[in-house]
Protein backbone atom coordinates (compact mmCIF):
# COMPACT_ATOMS: atom_id res chain seq x y z
CA UNK A 1 0.00 0.00 0.00
CA UNK A 2 1.07 3.55 -0.51
CA UNK A 3 2.62 5.73 2.12
CA UNK A 4 1.25 8.89 3.64
CA UNK A 5 2.45 12.23 2.19
CA UNK A 6 6.16 12.53 1.54
CA UNK A 7 7.11 14.52 4.62
CA UNK A 8 4.01 14.56 6.86
CA UNK A 9 3.47 17.18 9.51
CA UNK A 10 3.41 16.03 13.15
CA UNK A 11 0.05 15.07 14.61
CA UNK A 12 -1.59 17.96 16.47
CA UNK A 13 -1.48 16.34 19.89
CA UNK A 14 2.19 15.48 19.51
CA UNK A 15 3.01 18.96 18.28
CA UNK A 16 1.31 20.62 21.24
CA UNK A 17 3.15 18.34 23.64
CA UNK A 18 6.40 19.25 21.91
CA UNK A 19 5.57 22.92 22.29
CA UNK A 20 5.21 22.61 26.04
CA UNK A 21 8.42 20.65 26.35
CA UNK A 22 10.62 22.95 24.28
CA UNK A 23 9.46 26.45 25.11
CA UNK A 24 12.72 27.55 26.71
CA UNK A 25 13.94 30.91 28.06
CA UNK A 26 17.03 32.47 26.57
CA UNK A 27 18.69 35.80 25.98
CA UNK A 28 16.99 38.06 23.45
CA UNK A 29 17.82 36.74 19.97
CA UNK A 30 16.32 36.00 16.58
CA UNK A 31 16.66 32.25 17.05
CA UNK A 32 17.52 29.75 19.79
CA UNK A 33 21.23 29.02 20.08
CA UNK A 34 22.94 26.69 17.63
CA UNK A 35 23.69 24.37 20.54
CA UNK A 36 19.98 24.13 21.36
CA UNK A 37 19.07 23.38 17.75
CA UNK A 38 21.78 20.73 17.54
CA UNK A 39 20.67 19.10 20.80
CA UNK A 40 17.15 18.77 19.42
CA UNK A 41 18.43 17.27 16.16
CA UNK A 42 16.93 20.16 14.18
CA UNK A 43 18.12 21.27 10.76
CA UNK A 44 17.20 24.90 10.11
CA UNK A 45 15.84 25.74 6.65
CA UNK A 46 15.08 29.45 6.89
CA UNK A 47 12.38 32.05 7.64
CA UNK A 48 8.81 30.84 7.43
CA UNK A 49 5.87 33.05 6.33
CA UNK A 50 3.39 32.70 9.17
CA UNK A 51 0.08 34.15 10.27
CA UNK A 52 -0.74 35.24 13.81
CA UNK A 53 1.91 37.91 14.27
CA UNK A 54 4.69 35.53 15.39
CA UNK A 55 8.07 35.44 13.69
CA UNK A 56 8.71 31.92 12.41
CA UNK A 57 11.34 29.65 10.89
CA UNK A 58 11.08 26.28 9.17
CA UNK A 59 13.20 23.37 10.35
CA UNK A 60 13.05 19.59 10.23
CA UNK A 61 14.09 16.62 12.31
CA UNK A 62 14.29 13.16 10.72
CA UNK A 63 11.21 13.06 8.47
CA UNK A 64 9.19 15.63 10.40
CA UNK A 65 8.82 19.30 9.46
CA UNK A 66 9.13 21.46 12.58
CA UNK A 67 8.10 25.14 12.83
CA UNK A 68 9.92 27.42 15.28
CA UNK A 69 8.00 30.46 16.58
CA UNK A 70 9.55 33.37 18.50
CA UNK A 71 7.40 34.79 21.26
CA UNK A 72 6.83 38.58 21.38
CA UNK A 73 9.32 39.02 24.27
CA UNK A 74 12.16 37.79 22.04
CA UNK A 75 13.37 35.49 24.82
CA UNK A 76 11.22 32.41 24.30
CA UNK A 77 10.48 30.10 21.37
CA UNK A 78 7.81 27.51 20.75
CA UNK A 79 8.11 24.44 18.53
CA UNK A 80 4.64 23.28 17.58
CA UNK A 81 1.39 24.01 15.78
CA UNK A 82 -0.54 27.27 15.48
CA UNK A 83 -4.27 26.69 14.98
CA UNK A 84 -7.23 28.93 14.21
CA UNK A 85 -10.64 28.97 15.90
CA UNK A 86 -11.68 25.94 13.84
CA UNK A 87 -8.65 23.91 14.93
CA UNK A 88 -6.89 24.11 11.57
CA UNK A 89 -3.12 24.28 11.30
CA UNK A 90 -2.82 27.71 9.69
CA UNK A 91 0.84 27.46 8.72
CA UNK A 92 0.92 23.85 7.51
CA UNK A 93 1.09 24.59 3.77
CA UNK A 94 3.85 27.17 4.14
CA UNK A 95 5.88 24.80 6.33
CA UNK A 96 5.45 21.90 3.92
CA UNK A 97 6.53 24.05 0.97
CA UNK A 98 9.58 25.33 2.87
CA UNK A 99 10.95 21.95 3.95
CA UNK A 100 10.05 19.63 1.08
CA UNK A 101 13.02 20.39 -1.14
CA UNK A 102 15.80 20.50 1.51
CA UNK A 103 14.44 17.40 3.27
CA UNK A 104 14.19 15.59 -0.05
CA UNK A 105 17.74 16.52 -0.99
CA UNK A 106 18.97 15.23 2.38
CA UNK A 107 17.18 11.92 1.80
CA UNK A 108 18.62 11.74 -1.73
CA UNK A 109 22.11 12.32 -0.36
CA UNK A 110 21.58 9.58 2.22
CA UNK A 111 20.44 6.95 -0.29
CA UNK A 112 23.26 7.85 -2.67
CA UNK A 113 25.76 6.99 0.07
CA UNK A 114 24.19 3.60 0.76
CA UNK A 115 25.80 0.46 -0.66
CA UNK A 116 23.23 -0.31 -3.33
CA UNK A 117 23.13 -2.96 -6.08
CA UNK A 118 22.58 -1.38 -9.53
CA UNK A 119 20.07 -2.89 -11.93
CA UNK A 120 20.15 -1.37 -15.39
CA UNK A 121 22.26 1.06 -17.37
CA UNK A 122 24.29 3.61 -15.46
CA UNK A 123 23.38 6.28 -18.04
CA UNK A 124 19.62 5.74 -17.70
CA UNK A 125 17.80 9.08 -17.52
CA UNK A 126 16.04 8.14 -14.27
CA UNK A 127 17.44 6.52 -11.13
CA UNK A 128 15.16 4.91 -8.56
CA UNK A 129 16.43 3.73 -5.18
CA UNK A 130 14.58 0.73 -3.72
CA UNK A 131 14.82 -0.60 -0.17
CA UNK A 132 14.57 -4.34 -0.81
CA UNK A 133 14.29 -7.37 1.50
CA UNK A 134 15.12 -10.69 -0.23
CA UNK A 135 12.05 -12.31 1.33
CA UNK A 136 9.64 -9.49 0.43
CA UNK A 137 7.25 -10.79 -2.26
CA UNK A 138 6.43 -7.27 -3.42
CA UNK A 139 10.14 -6.42 -3.76
CA UNK A 140 10.64 -9.40 -6.03
CA UNK A 141 7.46 -8.58 -7.96
CA UNK A 142 8.78 -5.05 -8.45
CA UNK A 143 12.06 -6.43 -9.84
CA UNK A 144 10.15 -8.52 -12.38
CA UNK A 145 7.53 -5.89 -13.24
CA UNK A 146 10.23 -3.24 -13.80
CA UNK A 147 11.95 -5.20 -16.60
CA UNK A 148 10.41 -3.13 -19.47
CA UNK A 149 11.78 0.12 -17.99
CA UNK A 150 15.15 -1.32 -17.01
CA UNK A 151 15.79 -3.31 -20.18
CA UNK A 152 14.81 -0.39 -22.42
CA UNK A 153 17.42 1.78 -20.67
CA UNK A 154 14.86 4.23 -19.27
CA UNK A 155 15.49 3.48 -15.58
CA UNK A 156 18.26 2.23 -13.38
CA UNK A 157 17.10 0.69 -10.11
CA UNK A 158 19.50 0.81 -7.20
CA UNK A 159 18.54 -1.78 -4.60
CA UNK A 160 19.43 -0.95 -1.00
CA UNK A 161 19.22 -4.36 0.64
CA UNK A 162 17.87 -4.88 4.15
CA UNK A 163 17.41 -8.09 6.12
CA UNK A 164 14.39 -7.45 8.32
CA UNK A 165 11.45 -9.67 7.33
CA UNK A 166 12.50 -13.31 7.87
CA UNK A 167 15.29 -15.17 9.71
CA UNK A 168 16.97 -15.89 6.36
CA UNK A 169 16.70 -12.31 5.07
CA UNK A 170 20.02 -11.09 6.47
CA UNK A 171 21.95 -14.08 5.11
CA UNK A 172 20.37 -13.79 1.67
CA UNK A 173 21.04 -10.06 1.51
CA UNK A 174 24.63 -10.62 2.62
CA UNK A 175 25.12 -13.28 -0.05
CA UNK A 176 24.04 -10.86 -2.78
CA UNK A 177 26.05 -7.93 -1.44
CA UNK A 178 29.25 -9.98 -1.27
CA UNK A 179 28.76 -11.81 -4.59
CA UNK A 180 31.31 -11.27 -7.35
CA UNK A 181 28.51 -9.89 -9.52
CA UNK A 182 25.85 -8.51 -7.16
CA UNK A 183 23.51 -7.42 -9.97
CA UNK A 184 23.51 -10.94 -11.45
CA UNK A 185 23.03 -12.47 -7.99
CA UNK A 186 20.02 -10.23 -7.37
CA UNK A 187 18.52 -11.15 -10.76
CA UNK A 188 18.98 -14.88 -10.17
CA UNK A 189 17.38 -14.55 -6.75
CA UNK A 190 14.37 -12.62 -8.07
CA UNK A 191 13.73 -15.11 -10.88
CA UNK A 192 14.03 -18.12 -8.56
CA UNK A 193 11.76 -16.47 -6.00
CA UNK A 194 9.11 -15.80 -8.65
CA UNK A 195 9.33 -19.36 -9.99
CA UNK A 196 8.92 -20.88 -6.52
CA UNK A 197 5.75 -18.96 -5.68
CA UNK A 198 4.98 -17.33 -2.35
CA UNK A 199 4.20 -20.54 -0.46
CA UNK A 200 7.78 -21.83 -0.74
CA UNK A 201 9.63 -18.65 -1.69
CA UNK A 202 11.60 -18.27 1.55
CA UNK A 203 13.54 -21.42 0.70
CA UNK A 204 14.17 -20.25 -2.86
CA UNK A 205 16.59 -17.81 -4.37
CA UNK A 206 19.90 -16.81 -2.84
CA UNK A 207 21.51 -19.25 -0.41
CA UNK A 208 21.89 -17.41 2.92
CA UNK A 209 25.48 -16.57 3.78
CA UNK A 210 26.53 -17.96 7.14
CA UNK A 211 28.11 -16.57 9.10
CA UNK A 212 27.47 -13.03 7.89
CA UNK A 213 30.72 -11.01 7.96
CA UNK A 214 30.64 -8.26 10.55
CA UNK A 215 31.30 -5.56 7.96
CA UNK A 216 28.35 -6.75 5.86
CA UNK A 217 26.13 -6.98 8.93
CA UNK A 218 26.99 -3.35 9.70
CA UNK A 219 26.08 -2.32 6.14
CA UNK A 220 22.69 -4.02 6.42
CA UNK A 221 22.11 -2.47 9.84
CA UNK A 222 22.90 0.97 8.43
CA UNK A 223 20.34 0.41 5.68
CA UNK A 224 17.67 -0.59 8.21
CA UNK A 225 18.56 2.45 10.30
CA UNK A 226 18.22 4.68 7.23
CA UNK A 227 14.73 3.31 6.63
CA UNK A 228 13.80 3.96 10.25
CA UNK A 229 15.23 7.48 10.25
CA UNK A 230 13.11 8.47 7.28
CA UNK A 231 9.94 6.74 8.51
CA UNK A 232 9.96 4.05 5.80
CA UNK A 233 8.16 1.18 7.50
CA UNK A 234 7.59 -1.26 4.65
CA UNK A 235 9.41 -2.78 1.70
CA UNK A 236 9.71 -2.04 -1.10
CA UNK A 237 10.31 1.62 -0.34
CA UNK A 238 11.07 3.68 -3.45
CA UNK A 239 12.90 7.00 -3.58
CA UNK A 240 13.13 8.94 -6.85
CA UNK A 241 13.06 12.43 -8.36
CA UNK A 242 10.00 13.53 -10.28
CA UNK A 243 9.96 15.60 -13.47
CA UNK A 244 10.36 18.77 -11.40
CA UNK A 245 13.44 17.41 -9.62
CA UNK A 246 11.64 16.97 -6.29
CA UNK A 247 12.38 13.84 -4.27
CA UNK A 248 9.39 11.53 -3.85
CA UNK A 249 8.87 8.47 -1.64
CA UNK A 250 6.40 5.58 -1.77
CA UNK A 251 6.22 2.30 0.11
CA UNK A 252 4.57 -0.91 -1.00
CA UNK A 253 3.49 -1.73 -4.55
CA UNK A 254 0.01 -0.30 -5.22
CA UNK A 255 -1.50 -0.45 -8.73
CA UNK A 256 -0.11 2.19 -11.07
CA UNK A 257 2.97 2.87 -8.95
CA UNK A 258 5.54 1.92 -11.57
CA UNK A 259 4.07 4.30 -14.15
CA UNK A 260 4.11 7.07 -11.54
CA UNK A 261 7.73 6.37 -10.59
CA UNK A 262 9.27 5.38 -13.92
CA UNK A 263 7.17 7.12 -16.54
CA UNK A 264 5.42 5.55 -19.59
CA UNK A 265 5.97 1.81 -19.90
CA UNK A 266 9.33 1.07 -21.45
CA UNK A 267 9.97 -0.86 -24.62
CA UNK A 268 13.00 -2.79 -25.70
Amino acid sequence: MSASPLFPLPALAGALALSAALALPAAASELPSEDFLAQQGLTLVGPLPAVGGLKAWAAYRDRQPVPIYRMPDGKHWVLGTVIDAQGRDVNAQALQAAVQKPMGEQLWSDVQRAQSIPDGRADAPRTVYVFTDPNCPYCNQLWNDARPWVESGQVQLRHILVGILKPSSEGKAAAMLTARQPEQALAEHARAYAKAGRASAEGAGATPLAPVPQATRQVLASHASLMSTWGLRATPALVWKDDKGLVQVRTGLPPGLLEEVMGPRGRK
